[in-house]
């Protein structure tokens, strides 16, 4: 059975404080990938209790390697996403409203849910803003004219205000 298709009672796992230990492929996570590639699958583990106010919590560690899009120079990078997370679960509403000022909030419809909508999004969050942090990326297109360099046939840059320099200088 693909692990997608699995369906949880959530509340009969955090009353057995239950762990959940699962490889997922990258590709059945539809949001997750269409924003990068998961050719190896996604390592999860998440686990399940009730916190002190009586409310379903999962605290998971998800583990993949994707490639992205370079934010420099778009060519496709190798990026390894790693994630602990810590949510409350529920059921409506007005509930995520109440929490989420406190704690991260995971809203489900119901007591069941299945390992795509448990997550998904944190996967999401864990990819990078921008992935490329060399700030001389390898495959970075040449600039035309770098910052700096001056061509030695160039005219000289004319300064129209520079009167107003002499002007300012007479007048203090």
């Amino acid at each position: 059975m693909n692990p997608l298709q699995e369906r949880f009672r959530l509340s009969e796992l955090a009353g057995r404080e239950a762990r959940i230990s699962r490889n997922v492929d990258g590709s059945d996570l539809k949001r997750f990938s269409a924003l990068c590639d998961c050719p190896e699958a996604v390592r999860v583990r998440l686990r399940f209790r009730f916190d002190r106010h009586g409310v379903v919590r999962m605290d998971g560690e998800l583990a993949a390697r994707v490639v992205v899009e370079c934010h420099r120079c778009t060519e496709p990078m190798p990026v390894d996403l790693e994630s602990d997370f810590s949510v409350v679960i529920v059921a409506s509403e007005a509930e995520a409203t109440r929490l989420g000022a406190e704690r991260d909030v995971l809203r489900v419809d119901g007591d069941e849910a299945g390992l795509a909508e448990l997550i998904e999004d944190e996967l999401i969050l864990a990819l990078p803003e921008r992935p490329c942090l060399q700030a001389d990326c390898p495959q970075a297109p040449p600039l035309a004219s770098p910052a700096g360099a001056l061509d030695e046939g160039a005219p000289a840059t004319t300064q129209p205000f520079a009167a107003l320099r002499g002007w300012k200088a007479g007048n203090t």
